[in-house]
């Protein structure tokens, strides 16, 4: 009985170390099959690296500042929001900076969002421009009229920045020829398209001018170069001025001026008594005209348009009193 103990011990005891020096294998070859995948995975990672920094510094490549945070409209640009990149021609963009010290004090015109190349447009030398004259668009005016009642300006709803459209109405009486009786003559018709709200009461649009890319302003020539751009900036539409030619408009400054946390309450200005548009010398001469007038004979109303939406009322832009019980399509 001894021996048998015996041998059955000897047997548990063999298959325990062939079971451990398996595994033993076993871990040895996922050890190394770890580090082949690891090294593989490094080895591309450098070649992609390697090619990434030829293309960038191949032929035609620039130095060129970028940005390295998310960088506000009126922030003031400070050295830690900027670094260097370098980029081939292909991905180059027209008038971007390329000396960092040139722009650091200067304010963001429009948002500069990080690892973006910083453009000449989207800085400017800031000189005040936070009053009302720098905020008129080149070649329109700034009209204020007063708003009797909130719903003429979309229930106080409309904001400074908004693209709106301007309609007038009269009402006057007129006798009828065939009875000689009195009858309400009513006229509405569309005065200006696509105007910018620049202010309501005295908030105003949340914009800042850029002086630099003014060629008549004595704080700039309008060409970039004193900031070191490629070229392509400085002349035409200003970045982050909304429309800067009468009757254009590219949503710019309505964007720039909503930049922030979209749970934020949106103001309203129910209680406002004024707002103030760009419009041209003959659209206000227009508007002033209707709000010359007593409110039971000529009204206005200011109608927010959608966001981006530039497109101009085609066909008829006055209608009448008969017009209201025309079938439509």
């Amino acid at each position: 009985m001894v021996r048998v103990i015996s041998s059955v011990s000897m047997s548990s005891s063999t298959r325990n170390k062939a079971i451990l020096l398996v595994a033993a294998i076993f871990g040895i070859l996922s050890a190394g099959l770890v580090f082949a995948f690891l090294n593989s995975q490094n080895t591309t990672t450098t070649a992609d690296t390697v090619l990434g920094d030829a293309l960038r510094e191949g032929q035609g490549s620039q130095v060129v500042v970028v940005a390295t945070e998310n960088i506000a409209p009126g922030e003031t640009i400070e050295p830690s929001m900027l670094t260097t990149a370098t980029f081939p021609p292909n991905v180059l963009v027209d008038g971007v900076v390329l000396d960092a010290s040139a722009i650091v004090g200067k304010v963001a015109t429009a948002p500069i969002f990080a690892g973006e190349q910083v453009l000449v447009a989207k800085v400017t030398t800031y000189e005040g421009q936070n009053t009302l004259a720098y905020k008129v668009p080149a070649g329109l005016r700034a009209l204020s009229v007063m708003i009797p009642h909130e719903a003429w300006a979309n229930a106080g709803l409309a904001r400074p920045g908004d693209h709106v459209d301007v309609f007038g109405v009269t009402v006057f009486i007129e006798l009828d020829p065939l009875t000689g009786q009195e009858r309400p003559n009513v006229i509405a018709g569309i005065i200006a398209e696509d105007v910018e709200v620049l202010a309501v009461s005295q908030t105003a649009i949340e914009i800042i001018s850029n002086t630099d890319a003014r060629g008549d302003l004595e704080s700039g020539t309008g060409s970039g170069e004193e900031l070191g751009g490629t070229g392509g900036t400085g002349e035409g539409t200003e970045v982050g001025e909304g429309s800067h030619t009468a009757g254009e408009h590219t949503g710019t400054t309505a964007a720039s001026s909503r930049v922030g946390n979209p749970d934020d309450k949106v103001e309203t200005f129910e209680e406002a008594l004024s707002v103030t548009i760009a419009v041209t010398p003959e659209q206000a001469a227009k508007i002033l005209i209707i709000d010359a007038m007593q409110d039971d004979v000529a009204q206005f109303r200011v109608v927010t348009r959608q966001v981006g939406d530039t497109e101009r009322v085609t066909g008829t832009s006055i209608w009448s009193l008969d017009d209201v019980f025309e079938p439509t399509n």
